[in-house]
């Protein structure tokens, strides 16, 4: 083996020695996700009614955190409408202009169309929606939520399928801890 091979080869492992921090952090860089999962629902909703349910769901963190993204899977294979909206105002809706303090997520979807609208039975739905909706914020940034301050869940739902529903929705926080 000539010495310049060595050298080169000694040089190559070194350099990617030293790389291997910069591509996988040490366990102490990486901070501690916590997640809560609020349940709401509306409890039971007519076939062709509107339920609208302030305060479905709630949670209080027990310290002040920082929400980093927030998750919203559809629950319903079904015709409905459904609004949801995250915050920690006591009702929907009261998010607008510059009054957004604690306003921290809001999201739409509507569940597949019906086949045939004169249906009376049997299997009346086209497809399947099995969305989930997310959105998280950059590096650096989240909304701050205080210690005792509930998080609730508000829920507007339309459902026009043809059979009545106990709409439930979950929604998953994640979060740290702020100090």
């Amino acid at each position: 083996m000539s010495e310049r091979f060595v050298l080169v080869s000694g040089l190559t492992i070194g350099l990617l020695l030293a790389l291997v921090p910069l591509t996988q952090p040490a366990a102490a860089e990486i901070q501690p996700l916590q997640v809560a999962v609020i349940k709401a629902t509306t409890g039971l909703c007519q076939r062709g009614q509107l339920c609208h349910k302030d305060r479905a769901g709630s949670w209080t963190p027990r310290r002040p955190i920082a929400i980093l993204a927030v998750s919203a899977a559809e629950q319903a294979d079904v015709d409905l409408y459904a609004d949801i909206e995250v915050s920690t105002k006591p009702e929907m809706y009261q998010c607008a202009g510059e009054d957004t303090r604690g306003c921290i997520f809001r999201a739409k979807y509507s569940g597949p169309g019906l086949f045939d609208y004169a249906a009376q039975s049997g299997s009346t739905y086209l497809g399947s929606n099995i969305t989930t909706t997310v959105i998280s914020f950059p590096a650096g940034y989240g909304i701050h939520i205080p210690a005792g301050e509930p998080i609730y869940v508000h829920l507007d739902v339309h459902n026009a399928s043809l059979i009545d529903l106990k709409v439930d929705q979950d929604v998953w926080l994640y979060y740290v801890e702020l100090k």
